[in-house]
């Protein structure tokens, strides 16, 4: 544990098995955030390519809802909850722009598991397959009474699963 923190304590931002791994991460980041930089804001993001990935949906939950203080019903960041749908976008280039609200996502994988594209859910991996990597994720924010009416309307009293994901 001692090689996961640097001197004064912040963690690595980058931990991969082998310096080609990392290098390669590296520059593959620094893409991410040059095109940013020159093109402006990317139709979906590679989610993993953030040293932060969560202060960039924080920052996402917060344009929401800053989105919707004109409505009549203010909403408060204290009140908002993340809503994510997989969309039929297999490949990053299949995005031609972003969603009307919230972002796209990409870079991220399924462990033990697939997403089932004709039946719209998670099934079992492909025997001897333990990675499978999942489409590009769409996620919004919604104010937690109306996402919990939603997911009950949709799902039933027992909701959809609530899928952990996993920084490393």
């Amino acid at each position: 544990k001692m090689w996961l923190v640097t001197v004064a304590g912040d963690e690595f931002s980058w931990i991969l098995p082998t310096l080609g791994l990392w290098f390669s991460s590296l520059l593959m980041r620094d893409e991410q955030d040059r095109t940013w930089l020159m093109s402006g804001r990317p139709y979906t993001y590679w989610l993993t390519g953030f040293f932060n990935p969560q202060g960039m949906l924080t920052a996402m939950k917060q344009e929401v809802c800053r989105k919707h203080q004109k409505d009549a019903q203010k909403w408060a960041l204290d009140d908002i909850v993340y809503h994510t749908e997989v969309t039929n976008y297999e490949k990053v280039e299949a995005v031609k722009s972003g969603p009307a609200e919230g972002c796209y996502v990409h870079g991220l994988f399924l462990e033990g598991g697939a997403w089932s594209k004709d039946q719209a859910m998670l099934v079992e991996s492909e025997p001897k397959t333990l990675f499978v990597p999942l489409p590009v994720l769409m996620v919004s924010a919604n104010v937690k009474s109306e996402e919990l009416k939603n997911r009950r309307d949709s799902y039933g009293a027992q909701g959809p699963y609530d899928c952990p994901c996993y920084k490393y």
